[in-house]
């Protein structure tokens, strides 16, 4: 017996929520547990922000009792000295803005397949069957990529199973001690204690040295969070650029020097092939998430906005935090989209690839970034965008971003335009 939902069955339970349908009612129409129905109604549901409508209004819920005028500040704004109480702009200027949220969504079935309502200005929760299917297949291939645990749960079980290495316990009797806080089999724990995940190494282990080495070498370790690309792939990318052909890109890599050293983290602006280079520490996902935070208390959400509406990258681990890229730390806001670019095509983003062919004419590959800093980066990367390209009719990528998003933000991203007879792209430009 299949005891695994089919699409059939997803579209049973999508037209039952449609219909008003109990969970329990569409359980016993499938033969299936009403918790199985609410757990797939709950794990693939769509969230849609009420910024994301075409034409958002106000849903604070203190609107319609509300004596604040003008909060926009906007000199277009035609309501004058009105109350403002339909207009969505001031929801994201007035501190005292509180979200009102649907009542359907606080309880079952927490979707809003079966509201009535028309036109809801307020935030949706849909589900669909499509969708849940694709994600499920997606979940199934890469049940067996990488591993199962992102960095913070990596850590956590860390701190169960390394003290107890080092006082000489095994996997097993460790196992059978936190066998209520691990959720881990003695075999996953060994493959991690291989890989070099614990802060312990397999030599801590009693009889490791009298065991022969594996003959096949562990792979590279992807530690990815499996649920991070859902609804990002790059099958989404091409569906939400052919309805907003005009949105700009920015592709998004690291450049690695030495394994295990310092990362470039490189942003490759699609229509003027600028490209803004940071040097990170290291090579993970908080490195990855801090730099943008600091770009957005540079540049502002409103800028930040117009600069990256798109971002598409690759599947590494580095990567594997889109949610804290997307959105505002402080208000929860989502300014950007993260999409990501199918496994082992990285002619999906052939124009960040092409570039970086600069960067190695300054360190070549293999050399570690180890021995330079920010400042040096910086240096190359305005040698790098000073350098006019052939598409461009010889013009600086970095004179095009001038002219499309302002002079200011050059200062802020630390670009200066050097002189066409002094650029550098040798190794000796950072030496």
């Amino acid at each position: 017996m299949n005891t695994h939902l089919t699409l059939e069955d997803r579209i049973q339970i999508q037209a039952g929520l449609k219909e008003g349908r109990t969970f329990t009612e569409i359980g016993g129409q499938l033969n299936k547990n009403k918790s199985t129905i609410s757990r797939e109604v709950k794990r693939h549901r769509v969230f849609t922000s009420y910024r994301e409508h075409v034409d958002p209004r106000n849903v604070c819920v203190h609107r319609q009792n509300c004596d604040i005028k003008g909060t926009c500040h906007l000199t277009t704004c035609t309501r004058g000295s009105r109350r403002c109480l339909i207009c969505g702009i001031c929801a994201r200027q007035c501190e005292r803005f509180e979200e009102e949220t649907c009542p359907m969504l606080r309880k079952d079935p927490h979707v809003c397949n079966g509201c009535k309502r028309r036109n809801c200005p307020l935030s949706h929760k849909r589900y669909d069957a499509k969708a849940a299917q694709k994600e499920y297949e997606e979940r199934l291939t890469e049940s067996r990529v990488g591993i199962s645990l992102n960095e913070e749960e990596l850590a956590y079980v860390d701190s169960l199973v390394s003290p107890l290495l080092r006082k000489g316990h095994s996997i097993a009797n460790i196992c059978h001690q936190q066998k209520a806080n691990l959720n881990l089999s003695e075999k996953t724990l060994y493959r991690y204690l291989e890989l070099g995940l614990f802060s312990t190494c397999n030599l801590d282990l009693r009889r490791k040295v009298q065991r022969k080495p594996n003959r096949k070498r562990p792979g590279s370790v992807n530690l990815v969070d499996r649920q991070c690309r859902e609804g990002r792939l790059y099958t989404d990318y091409l569906a939400f650029m052919k309805a907003r052909p005009d949105t700009p890109v920015v592709q998004m890599d690291s450049v690695e020097g030495t394994k295990g050293g310092p990362v470039l983290l490189t942003l490759l602006f699609v229509t003027c092939d600028l490209q803004l280079m940071h040097l990170r520490p290291r090579n993970n996902a908080a490195s990855v998430t801090h730099y943008f935070h600091r770009l957005l208390r540079q540049v502002g959400p409103e800028t930040f906005k117009r600069l990256f509406p798109v971002i598409l990258t690759d599947r590494g681990s580095e990567f594997s935090d889109p949610q804290s890229i997307e959105r505002d730390p402080r208000t929860g806001e989502r300014l950007t989209r993260v999409f990501f670019c199918d496994p082992r095509r990285s002619d999906q983003k052939a124009a960040c690839e092409r570039n970086h062919e600069f960067i190695r004419y300054v360190v070549p590959k293999g050399t570690s970034f180890a021995p330079y800093d920010q400042v040096a980066v910086t240096r190359m990367m305005n040698h790098i965008n000073s350098y006019g390209r052939n598409r461009w009719q010889f013009k600086a990528p970095l004179d095009i971003f001038a002219l499309l998003y302002g002079n200011e933000l050059l200062s802020v991203f630390g670009l200066k335009r050097i002189p066409d007879d002094q650029i550098i792209l040798r190794p000796e430009l950072i030496k």
